[in-house]
């Protein structure tokens, strides 16, 4: 594979980053909070809230966090 020419997995990849720092990190981290509320009664096994579970939405919260740390684009050499 010639690393010059574009190859389709990596454009979608790119496109998926793109789209996931769009997410608001602090209404992502808002979701994070509600998703892990809970009374004293349910402390054990709380409800799950959403349609995506707590811990997918922590992971999500977590790489969108450190996303932010990194550049998605490589600068051209020219």
């Amino acid at each position: 594979m010639n690393c010059d020419e574009g190859h389709p997995l990596i454009e979608h990849v790119g496109r998926l980053l793109d789209r996931v720092k769009a997410v608001g990190i602090d209404e992502l981290e808002h979701l994070v909070q509600v998703a892990h509320e809970c009374s004293l009664d349910d402390i054990d096994d709380p409800p799950q809230r959403f349609p995506i579970t707590r811990q997918a939405l922590r992971m999500f919260w977590m790489f969108r966090r450190n996303l932010e740390a990194v550049d998605i684009r490589a600068e051209g050499d020219g």
